[in-house]
C-alpha cells in the first residue's frame, strides 16, 4: 500500500509539536521531503529503479540519463533482441588492448562498469551511435508537487527513513527551536534505517551456486 505525502508530513509535524505548522510550513516540510528522496536515491540506487532503452553514444564510454544515479543492469539490444553480457573491465582490457579502437557497430555484446563512476559504463564493441540498449538504473524520483492525495513514488518500506531525514532537516532550521543534537540523532536514524534495509536485501537475495549443480 502506497504511503501518502501527507502521512509523512503529518507525522513530522506531530513529532515537532507543530501541528498548526506555525514554525515549519507544509511547503517547507515538502521541500525537505524532496531533499530526502534525492539523498536516499544516492545511498540506495535501487530505491527508484528505471528500466528503459537508452540511445548509446558513439564509442565505448556511455553515461546514464540525467536522472540516473547508478547503473544496475543492462540486458538486451532493442533492434535485434540480442542479450548482452556483463564483463570485468580489467579482463576486457587484458584480453584485447586495442578494443576501444575496434570497428564501431550498433549491436552491443558486452558491457562493463566501474563502481567508482556509477553513472558511467562501457560497451563492446564500440558503438556507432545508432545502438539502443535496455538498461536498468537507479534514478532520482521526480519531485513531489504537494498535490492532495499524492503518494511517495518509492516503496513504503522507505517511510521511516524519509521521515527521519525530514525531521533532521527541520531541527537544523535556523530558528529559536534549532536543535543540532536532534538533527544528528535523526540523521543517524536515517542512515541506520538504510543500512538495515541493505542487510535485509542481502539476506533475502537469491543465492546462485558457484558451480553447476551445487546448492
Amino acid at each position: 500500500m502506497a504511503v501518502s505525502v501527507d502521512t509523512i508530513l503529518d507525522s513530522v509535524s506531530v513529532t515537532l509539536l507543530d501541528t498548526a505548522r506555525r514554525t515549519w510550513s507544509r511547503a517547507e516540510l515538502l521541500g525537505y521531503l524532496n531533499e530526502a528522496l534525492r539523498a536516499t536515491a544516492f545511498v540506495k540506487p535501487d530505491m527508484y529503479p528505471v528500466r528503459d532503452f537508452v540511445t548509446l553514444a558513439a564509442g565505448i564510454a556511455q553515461e546514464l540519463p540525467a536522472d540516473g544515479v547508478a547503473l544496475i543492469d543492462a540486458t538486451d539490444n532493442e533492434a535485434t533482441g540480442r542479450t548482452v553480457t556483463q564483463t570485468d573491465l580489467a579482463l576486457l582490457q587484458e584480453e584485447n588492448r586495442f578494443w576501444p579502437a575496434a570497428t564501431q557497430q550498433a549491436e552491443v555484446e558486452n558491457y562493463a562498469a566501474d563502481p567508482r563512476t556509477p553513472r558511467r559504463y562501457y560497451v563492446f564493441p564500440p558503438n556507432n551511435g545508432a545502438g539502443r540498449l535496455r538498461v536498468t538504473y537507479g534514478a532520482v524520483p521526480p519531485a513531489l508537487t504537494g498535490s492532495s492525495g499524492e503518494d511517495i513514488p518509492v516503496p513504503d518500506s522507505y517511510q521511516n527513513a524519509l521521515t527521519n531525514f525530514v525531521l533532521a532537516k527541520a531541527y537544523a532550521k535556523n530558528s529559536k527551536k534549532q536543535d543540532l543534537t536532534k538533527t544528528s540523532a535523526y540523521t543517524n536514524e536515517w542512515r541506520l534505517a538504510l543500512g538495515l534495509k541493505s542487510q535485509a536485501q542481502v539476506a533475502l537475495a537469491p543465492k546462485v551456486a558457484q558451480s553447476p549443480g551445487v546448492s
